[in-house]
């Protein structure tokens, strides 16, 4: 998974873009906090057991061919590629 901080002028907001999904946070504090929390998360050693019961969501795919419109790469950092 891609995590991304990304500023959006326009609205005055910061976004944790996450692959083909994004949260927003009013600060670039809170959004650090979160992504840092984030891919600790995800970085972090999982059982098989608690592997073998994950199935898919439903609709997933569907988003992923959406066509998003994403802002400069100027306005976006990586903050770990899990």
């Amino acid at each position: 998974m891609n995590v991304f901080i990304e500023k959006n002028s326009e609205q005055d907001r910061w976004w944790v873009r996450m692959d083909d999904w994004r949260v927003s946070f009013n600060t670039a504090a809170e959004a650090e906090q979160f992504a840092e929390r984030l891919t600790t998360r995800l970085n972090a050693p999982h059982s098989l057991d608690m592997l073998a019961d994950w199935s898919p969501r439903t609709g997933v795919a569907d988003a992923r061919n959406a066509i998003a419109v994403l802002p400069a790469q100027t306005d976006r950092r990586c903050v770990k590629e899990a």
